[in-house]
């Protein structure tokens, strides 16, 4: 596999840069500059999506097809990669990301992530108009999983199972919102830290879980969620 150094600076909240911090990337676009939409007033980003008013956060409700992850199955986490994990699958996520957040891949991580749940059945609001949109920026998205449906978080990347969300650590320009998140797959190297992962970046990729010397450095890890 290629790959190449880039330089990218994003900002983990929601426009012009949504969900990394300056690090070397692999491939093609990368994210740490893929994920939100631009950053909201300093007093807002302090309120998580759960207690913004019903305004700020949009009034969508699930349709018949979607559900709360507390009535999913138990092993939900491996049937979301089960299906994110065929490439078909990814590109009906990348057209439902196209729908609702035209930048895509750029700042996208959250809007792929989100739209990977809804496709099975996970009700997220998209909430476009909201800077703390819980399917355009990695904190309200975090809070969202964690304390509206009950995810589990694992604060130890030694715990991984195939399907968990991860979170990687804070933008340090916006304390409290993660640079990044993905999806993952299974270790490709443990020893070293590298996992394969699905994200907007690119379909199943590897990246550096940890904060190491590898060859290539992404945000180091800062927990995982997983359905109940």
């Amino acid at each position: 596999m290629r790959f190449i150094l880039a330089t990218l600076t994003c900002l983990g909240i929601a426009s012009l840069a949504a969900g990394c911090v300056p690090e070397e990337e692999q491939d093609h676009t990368t994210d740490e500059q893929y994920y939100g939409t631009r950053p909201p007033p300093l007093q807002g980003a302090q309120r998580s999506w759960s207690e913004r008013s019903a305004t700020e956060r949009g009034t969508e409700q699930p349709n018949k097809n979607e559900t709360s992850p507390k009535t999913v199955s138990k092993n939900f986490n491996k049937q979301l990669l089960e299906w994110y994990g065929q490439y078909s699958n990814y590109n009906l996520v990348m057209q439902d990301v196209k729908a609702f957040y035209p930048p895509l891949r750029y700042n996208g991580c959250v809007a792929f992530m989100s739209a990977a749940l809804r496709r099975l059945g996970v009700f997220i609001p998209i909430a476009k108009s909201d800077p703390e949109s819980p399917s355009l920026v990695t904190r309200p998205f975090s809070d969202y999983l964690e304390n509206r449906l009950g995810w589990r978080r694992l604060s130890s990347a030694s715990s991984l199972s195939e399907g968990d969300i991860v979170f990687t650590r804070d933008n340090p320009s916006y304390p409290g919102y993660p640079a990044h998140v993905y999806l993952f797959q299974s270790w490709s190297n443990r020893a070293l830290g590298i996992a394969l992962v699905i994200d907007n970046q690119d379909f199943s990729h590897e990246r550096n879980i940890y904060d190491n010397d590898t060859g290539f450095n992404f945000t180091p890890f800062s927990y995982a969620l997983r359905a109940p």
